[in-house]
Parts: C-alpha cells; sequence; structure tokens
C-alpha cells in the first residue's frame, strides 16, 4: 500500500508543478550594457549599467511597471499609459526610485516630448529621459513583462 502512495505522488508531483508554473520564467532578463546619451530600452526587471558592465557609473533598473492599456474593440476615454519605476543605483550604492512619467504627464507616446528626470548621483547631476513603449502583447491581457521601454541618460 505503501509503495502505491509512493507510486502516486512521483505521478502527481510532476503534473502539479507544470500545472503551478508561469508563462514567464523567474529567469531575471539579461543586463543591457548602455553609453551615455544614446538611447535603450529594457522590460520590467531588467537592469542596464551604464557606460560598461564591469565597473557601471550608473545602474538602471526597471523596479515597477504600472500601466492601464484599452483593449481592443473598447472605446476608452483616457489613453494609454505605461509608467515605470526605476531604481538608478551609482557608483557609491546609493538606490534612487524614479516614478515616469513624472506627475504633470499623463502618458508617453510619439506625439508627446520625452519625460524627464534630474537626479544627482556619484557627486554630479544626469538626466533620465522616459522617451517611448511598445511591446508585442496582446491588448486585452498584457503582461508587464511584454512591454519594452526606451530610455537615455545624460550627463550635462
Amino acid at each position: 500500500m505503501k509503495n502505491l502512495l509512493y507510486l502516486l505522488l512521483a505521478l502527481l508531483l510532476p503534473l502539479l508543478a507544470a500545472a503551478c508554473s508561469t508563462k514567464y520564467s523567474d529567469a531575471v532578463p539579461r543586463t543591457v550594457v548602455a553609453a551615455f546619451y544614446q538611447d535603450f530600452t529594457l522590460q520590467y526587471s531588467q537592469t542596464a549599467t551604464l557606460p560598461q558592465a564591469s565597473q557601471p557609473e550608473l545602474t538602471v533598473l526597471v523596479e515597477e511597471l504600472d500601466y492601464q492599456i484599452c483593449p481592443k474593440n473598447a472605446r476608452c476615454s483616457l489613453p494609454d499609459l505605461v509608467s515605470p519605476t526605476l531604481a538608478v543605483t551609482g557608483v557609491d550604492g546609493q538606490t534612487q526610485l524614479l516614478k515616469m512619467p513624472s506627475a504633470g504627464q499623463q502618458q508617453i507616446n510619439s506625439s508627446l516630448a520625452a519625460d524627464t528626470v534630474s537626479i544627482r548621483a556619484n557627486g554630479r547631476r544626469y538626466v533620465v529621459y522616459y522617451k517611448n513603449w511598445g511591446g508585442d502583447f496582446d491588448q486585452d491581457k498584457p503582461a508587464r513583462e511584454d512591454f519594452r521601454l526606451t530610455f537615455r541618460v545624460a550627463k550635462p
């Protein structure tokens, strides 16, 4: 009887594991190496190191992603909105959270100027530009992993 129970558990355990798995793996997306003054694209939970991977001056992580997308075949009074929260870390290990777009702006699309935020890190000023967003996703059920966000960092 015990052997039958163990056999049943051995058969059901892989089925339970497969049923509990999600569409996306828990693997962290690869780090992007970006240069200052050049656009780079990130996904949710992806990191960019500027200007190099070995000793980055700044590290930018898409910490959180809030969005409101109007479903297909629906009439929405508000435009689509994608608001990332970035965690920007300097060489000294200090991290700042940036919620974009900033308070006065409702959306980011090609008809608007980029949202910009000025931050201080490493004893100097940097400007983070949130340029645009896009992605290949189901309009009715988008997942935050499907969005592609374009940024630029300048050090004036």
